[in-house]
């Protein structure tokens, strides 16, 4: 009784804390009231300003080529569609362009057509220059047959052959990251292609055919979600999103100031001498973190069932689900174990931060880390029948969006909740037991960081790994090279080699001992010849069964495979650059600093799985992190049983190869059978065996672990 009072107590002292703090009643209360209406509002202005600016808008075009009477001649038949063009079909200058006399005399129509297209022909005198300078939105170029073909010689095409003298081609001139120059191209090749299918049936018809061609084989479609489940899904891709980054947003507030500021005003100190234990004090906190959250997500509950539940806001077709007090009940009831995760994640952050900016320095990659589940609804095919369900956050963001559509599925709703809260439970409990850490709770320096060093390092690799990873993803969305041997050489070569450069400078560390640069035992390397087809083979095996449980979409898979073996890079790079340089700079990464650092917190199968595991998580592509990860668990186990980092990267360096020989070359590893799979895996258990005899096991793992169930004071 006397300890629940204290956790009362304390959650009220932080509660009357929060509501005298104006900036945390801002981002904590205001913010998130206003926030819903004024997406909803926003996304039907958004709307109705697009559809007044197709509306009106104007494309800007010249038409280029030897055969530019047969454009403009096309080009006619379109403005019927869209009239308001205004110029002469068939006055052109020398270089293609529009006649001036004729472009000035195509000023828009007052009265724009109802598909809302119009076209414009202007003069140029370089097409080309004219569209990189957004003089033009595009061009079009008029071909005869035989130019076209003497363009592609080595193309078959097919409708066209030699009695084919007529033929004619229309190449449309656009730059795909300008949007007009995009939306313009695509609207003419959808008017020019339903202009040709008019003549075409005209033709037919005057040949005497006895019915409409229209009529022929006709398909019709017919949508049968309705327009609340539309928008509904609509609104449930991105409600979770905004509700984890309110909550993140106004529970850090709280968050920082409660642990971390507090250690820095040195005003924990007199908590821990009250009667409070400091149990009570954590629980307490932790109450007040929740109670932030749970408001802010009852607002956006309260928020949409007032604005769209009762009609309040004429959101029209955005984002007008149906929300009735039975949906917000029920949403209510699946954010509550996002809630206590959150705050959870929140209070042991701010727990390990000496400071307020040190808090907020870490804040950041939680943040990173916390909304990257919420993004699952947007992977297309992605539903709770999958593996999904049992990835915390993601899961309810898939159920979120499955209630709001009208799809209940109590049973993957109840394992989504219960998964998502032991994770909640599971957060709490580390945040309680890092409090006991004298060093924690006062922010005081320890031995290890008035010394600095490798000890040190022991103790913030994670932390230091956690930064890296959100650097990295900065990194690769703001930095895009579109060459794939300039995104390796930078993703890989520079970043993934400077960062344990950094590492081994900053903590002082001595490289041989921290990038284990030891020779192993001659035998090995038969055991890793033997291993690494094994390896690859098992490996895909296991992506295939991911991929029956964890859905992906085919074309996100191939147009991944297409980017990572482009056809114009000769297949010596793709060796250098995604398996000699992998093989080397994230073993050095990930088997050299990370497992060094980690060795003595763990025992050698957990330290296989958490280093193999966070190798994973650096492979952003959400189909990759499964296998990427058991890749890792098997590189992490030949370090630790050879003691040596060079096993691991020879086996890095062979897996790459082969996957890059064999895709080039168009080979598949789609073998019939589950006897191919419980091959690879027995060839693999061999190479391990064969390594295991020649084994030299990686120094002082699990050391801390071993001393602390020594000491008689535990």
């Amino acid at each position: 009784m006397r300890s629940t009072s204290a956790v009362w107590a304390i959650f009220a002292l932080e509660i009357r804390s929060l509501l005298r703090d104006p900036r945390t009643v801002l981002v904590s209360i205001v913010l998130p009231v206003l926030l819903i209406p004024a997406i909803l509002l926003a996304g039907e202005w958004v709307e109705n300003r697009r559809a007044e600016r197709e509306l009106a808008r104007v494309y800007r075009f010249t038409v280029v080529g030897t055969d530019s009477a047969f454009v403009l001649d096309l080009m006619a038949a379109v403005r019927e569609d869209a009239p308001g063009s205004g110029e002469p079909a068939g006055a052109t200058d020398p270089a293609g362009a529009a006649d001036p006399a004729g472009a000035r005399d195509s000023a828009a129509a007052e009265d724009p057509p109802e598909n809302g297209l119009r076209f414009r022909r202007v003069p140029v005198a370089d097409p080309r220059a004219a569209l990189e300078s957004d003089s033009v939105d595009f061009y079009v170029e008029g071909l005869t047959r035989e130019e076209w073909l003497a363009e592609l010689p080595d193309t078959v095409v097919p409708g066209i052959g030699p009695e084919d003298g007529g033929a004619r081609v229309l190449r449309i001139h656009y730059l795909a990251p300008r949007t007009a120059s995009r939306g313009g191209a695509a609207a003419l090749q959808d008017h020019l292609l339903e202009a040709r299918k008019s003549r075409r049936d005209s033709i037919v018809m005057e040949a005497g055919f006895p019915v409409s061609p229209a009529l022929v084989a006709a398909v019709d479609t017919l949508n049968v979600a309705s327009d609340e489940e539309i928008q509904g899904a609509r609104l449930g891709r991105i409600l979770t999103m905004i509700l984890v980054g309110l909550m993140l947003l106004g529970g850090s507030a709280v968050a920082t100031d409660t642990l971390a500021g507090e250690k820095e005003r040195g005003t924990l100190e007199t908590l821990l001498t009250s009667a409070a234990s400091r149990g009570d004090i954590i629980r307490g906190k932790l109450l007040s973190i929740m109670a932030v959250a749970l408001t802010i997500a009852m607002i956006q509950v309260v928020n949409l069932w007032v604005f769209l539940g009762l009609g309040l806001l004429d959101v029209g077709g955005g984002f007008a689900a149906a929300v009735t007090p039975g949906v917000a009940l029920g949403l209510m009831v699946l954010y509550l174990p996002v809630v206590a995760l959150t705050a959870g994640l929140l209070l042991l952050t701010s727990a390990h931060a000496r400071s307020y900016k040190e808090a907020q320095l870490y804040l950041s990659p939680v943040l990173l880390g916390m909304l990257l589940p919420t993004l699952a609804p947007f992977l297309p095919d992605l539903s709770l029948r999958s593996a999904i369900v049992v990835v915390p956050i993601a899961n309810l963001s898939l159920a979120v969006r499955d209630l709001l559509i009208g799809e209940i599925h109590l049973p993957l709703f109840a394992a989504a909740w219960l998964v998502t809260a032991g994770a909640a439970a599971w957060v709490a409990a580390r945040s309680v037991q890092a409090l006991r850490d004298e060093s924690v709770v006062t922010g005081g320096t320890t031995r290890a960081e008035f010394l600095g060093g490798p000890e040190l390092f022991q103790n913030r690799v994670l932390r230091w790994f956690l930064v890296f990873w959100a650097v990295k993803i900065l990194l690769d969305f703001n930095v895009p090279l579109e060459d794939i041997r300039a995104a390796a050489f930078f993703s890989v070569g520079v970043v993934f080699l400077a960062f344990p450069l950094l590492v081994i400078r900053h903590f002082r560390l001595d490289p041989v001992e921290a990038l284990a640069l030891r020779m192993p035992r001659p035998g090995v390397w038969l055991g890793v010849l033997l291993g690494a087809p094994a390896a690859l083979v098992a490996v895909n095996g296991l992506f295939r069964l991911m991929d029956f449980m964890l859905p992906m979409p085919s074309e996100l898979v191939e147009n991944f495979g297409q980017a990572l073996l482009p056809e114009d890079v000769p297949a010596w790079q793709l060796i250098l650059l995604l398996s000699i340089l992998p093989g080397i700079a994230e073993e050095i990464t990930f088997r050299g600093v990370l497992l060094h650092g980690l060795r003595k917190r763990f025992g050698p199968v957990a330290l296989a799985l958490v280093v193999g595991l966070i190798f994973g998580i650096f492979h952003f592509q959400i189909f990759r992190i499964p296998v990427t990860a058991a890749l890792g668990v098997i590189l992490a186990a030949v370090t630790l049983l050879t003691g040596s980092i060079f096993p691991a990267m020879a086996w890095h360096a062979m897996n790459n190869g082969l996957a890059i020989f064999l895709g080039t070359r168009g080979i598949e590893l789609d073998f019939e059978g589950w006897w191919w799979g419980l091959g690879a895996v027995l060839v693999l258990g061999l190479a391990f065996r064969i390594i295991w005899a020649y084994r030299t096991p990686y120094p002082e793992v699990g050391a801390r672990r071993k001393r602390r169930s020594l000491d008689p004071a535990d």
